[in-house]
């Protein structure tokens, strides 16, 4: 039997060759997944640091009126808060969460936020949004809340 192989040679050059190659190949895909990895760490961290530092509100008062209820929200910070999610509580297992208010409140303003409601909830929580080039940042760690869910039911306005 005649059999042929190829030369030690001509296999360790294509063996060579295949570990340059794939080398080439985990390095440039190495490359862009730490680049992403750092920008995307970087707008996070930037994102909470303008969220814990920039972004401070309170509500003052809550009151119920006819089928909403009128948060009046202080903005004590540098950062304009642009949307703003609440959570409003029943009880402590009956929570509601009606749709983001979009009602701007500029750096050291006070104003009233409507939200949707009927009356029966006991507990209120704030959650501010705000925009960062262009997009929506929910500030999660900010939460003001109003009432108790121990306690009565928020009061109506006069």
């Amino acid at each position: 039997m005649n059999k042929k192989g190829i030369s030690p040679l001509i296999a360790t050059v294509l063996i060579l060759g295949f570990t340059v190659a794939l080398a080439a190949i985990i390095m440039t895909w190495g490359t862009d997944f730490t680049k992403r990895m750092q920008e995307s760490t970087e707008e996070t961290s930037t994102t909470q640091i303008t969220c814990a530092t920039d972004v401070i509100f309170d509500v003052k008062s809550v009151c119920f009126d006819t089928d909403h209820y009128n948060v009046v929200i202080s903005n004590d910070g540098k950062e304009d808060i642009e949307k703003w999610r609440f959570r409003i509580y029943e009880s402590e297992t009956t929570v509601d969460a009606p749709d983001p208010v979009t009602l701007q409140i500029k750096a050291f303003e006070l104003k009233t936020v409507p939200v949707t409601g009927d009356g029966t909830h006991k507990k209120i929580e704030a959650i501010p949004i705000i925009q960062k080039g262009g997009k929506d940042i929910v500030c999660a760690q900010n939460i003001g809340s109003y009432g108790d869910v121990d306690g009565d039911a928020i009061a109506v306005c006069v």
